[in-house]
C-alpha cells in the first residue's frame, strides 16, 4: 500500500504485466528483454540503484514473456531490496564482488569477481528467455543495448528473430493504471507548489544558482517521497538550459522560466511556469506570454478520446502564430510522462504523430517560446477522461504570477 498525498493506493503488478503482455501478443512477440533502469522499474516495481549509477546493460534485466510471470535478474546485493519492493515477479540473482554473510553455505564457496559478473547475468537472461520459448521472437530495447549485446543475442537466437520492442513498450506504458495516475497527479502538484514558493522567494539580486537551490529546498520539503528535484530554468536573457547554473544576477523586469518537476515513487513530473521578477511585466513581455497562453488553451480545449495528436498540434501552433508570434514553429507541443528520466516520453504531440488521445493517458502539454529576451513556457499535466481531460495543475494567467 502506497500513501500518495493523503490517499492510500496500491501498485497493481498484474495490471501492468497484463498491459505489456497484451501488446506483445498483438505484435507477435514471444519475449521482451528490458535493460533500462526505468523500463525495468515500470515492468517490475524494482529500480536498480547499481544500473542507474553504472548505466551498463546487464546490471539488471527484466524478461517479460507473452505468457507467464516476469523474471527479474539482479545482483546478489540488490536481491533483498528487489524482494521487498516487488510482488508477483520471479527474482533470479547473479554474483557481484560484495560479500554478504548469511546462514547459507553458498556464501563462503562462491568465488567473487572484481566487478559485477555481467557474463553470468547475461547467461541467466538467455536461460530465462529460453524457459519461455526455445526459439522466440525476441524484442529488445534497441536504444540501450551495445553492438556487442546485439551480436551475442543474434548468435544465440538469430538476427531475424530479434526485433525492436520500443513501440509495443511505449504503447503499453501510455495508458496509466489508477496508481500511476495518482502518483503522477501528486508529482505534478508538488512541482507546481515548489515553483510557486520559489517564485515568491526570488527577488532582484538572486542568481540562477539561487533559483535552483531555492527550488530544491521547497521540493524536498513538500513531500518526503521526493527523491529528485530536477529543473531547467531560463533566467533573464539566458534562454538556453545550463547543466551547471550560471551566476547571472536577477534584475527587476527579468523573465524567469521554471520547467521540470520531481521524481516521486520513481515517476516524473514536468510542468512550467513563467513570471517576471520584482515588478510588473512590460507590454511586450505580456504580449508574448499571452500568445503562447492562447495557443495552449486552444489546443487543450480540443483534447478528448479519439482526437488526433497531429490535429491538436496544428491548431495550437496556428493559434500562437495568429495571436502574436507569427514565426512560431515547434517540433512538438507535449508528451507522455511516467518513469523515463528524460521526462519527455513517447508519444509526442507532433504533426507527424499517428496517435489519438485515449482515456487513461497522462500527458504534459506545453507552448514554449525562446528568444534573446528570455525563455517562456506554459505547461500543465492532465489525464484524459471519458469526455475530456482532468488537469492536475493550472498555469498562471499572466506574468505577474507573484507580484509584490
Amino acid at each position: 500500500m502506497t500513501v500518495v498525498g493523503n490517499k492510500q493506493i496500491t501498485r497493481n503488478q498484474k495490471e501492468i504485466q497484463a498491459k505489456l503482455q497484451g501488446e506483445l501478443r498483438k505484435n507477435n512477440i514471444d519475449v521482451l528483454l528490458l535493460t533500462k533502469q526505468e523500463s525495468i522499474y515500470y515492468a517490475t516495481g524494482f529500480s536498480s540503484r547499481f544500473l542507474g549509477l553504472m548505466k551498463k546493460p546487464g546490471v539488471a534485466y527484466a524478461v517479460v514473456p507473452a505468457e507467464g510471470n516476469i523474471k527479474l535478474i539482479v545482483n546478489d546485493f540488490e536481491k533483498q531490496a528487489a524482494e521487498y519492493q516487488t510482488t508477483d515477479v520471479d527474482i533470479v540473482k547473479y554474483n557481484s564482488w560484495i560479500f554478504i554473510e548469511d546462514d547459507s553455505q553458498e556464501a563462503s564457496t562462491i568465488k567473487k569477481t572484481a566487478e559485477m559478473n555481467l557474463g553470468q547475468s547475461f547467461d541467466i537472461a538467455v536461460d530465462a528467455i529460453k524457459s519461455f520459448k526455445e526459439d522466440p521472437i525476441l524484442a529488445v530495447e534497441r536504444s540501450s543495448l551495445t553492438w556487442d549485446d546485439v551480436e551475442r543475442l543474434s548468435a544465440i537466437f538469430g538476427r531475424k528473430h530479434i526485433v525492436d520492442g520500443t513501440g509495443p513498450f511505449n504503447k503499453a506504458r501510455a495508458i496509466k493504471t489508477e496508481w500511476e495516475i495518482e502518483v503522477l497527479r501528486r508529482a505534478a502538484q508538488i512541482a507546481e507548489e515548489a515553483f510557486y514558493l520559489t517564485a515568491k522567494e526570488l527577488q532582484p539580486g538572486h542568481t540562477e544558482v539561487d533559483v535552483h537551490a531555492i527550488y530544491k529546498k521547497h521540493a524536498y520539503a513538500l513531500d518526503k517521497h521526493v527523491t529528485e528535484a530536477l529543473m531547467i530554468s531560463s533566467v533573464g536573457p539566458n534562454y538556453s538550459a545550463a547543466a551547471i547554473p550560471r551566476d547571472y544576477v536577477l534584475q527587476a523586469g527579468d523573465i524567469v522560466r521554471l520547467d521540470g518537476g520531481v521524481t516521486y515513487f520513481g515517476y516524473q513530473s514536468d510542468i512550467a511556469r513563467t513570471f517576471v521578477i520584482g515588478g510588473q511585466a512590460s507590454p511586450k513581455q505580456e504580449e508574448k506570454y499571452q500568445a503562447i497562453l492562447a495557443g495552449f488553451k486552444k489546443g487543450l480545449s480540443l483534447i478528448k478520446p479519439g482526437v488526433k495528436f497531429a490535429e491538436v498540434f496544428e491548431v495550437t501552433q496556428k493559434t500562437v502564430q495568429e495571436t502574436g508570434i507569427s514565426q512560431y514553429a515547434r517540433g512538438h507541443v507535449g508528451h507522455s510522462i511516467s518513469v523515463d528520466t528524460f521526462i519527455e516520453e513517447y508519444p509526442l504531440i507532433s504533426p507527424e504523430s499517428d496517435w489519438v488521445f485515449e482515456e487513461g493517458m497522462v500527458l504534459c502539454f506545453e507552448c514554449p517560446y525562446y528568444s534573446t529576451t528570455g525563455g517562456y513556457n506554459v505547461e500543465d499535466t492532465f489525464v484524459v477522461t471519458a469526455d475530456g481531460i482532468d488537469l492536475f495543475t493550472n498555469v498562471n494567467e499572466n506574468l505577474n504570477w507573484v507580484s509584490r
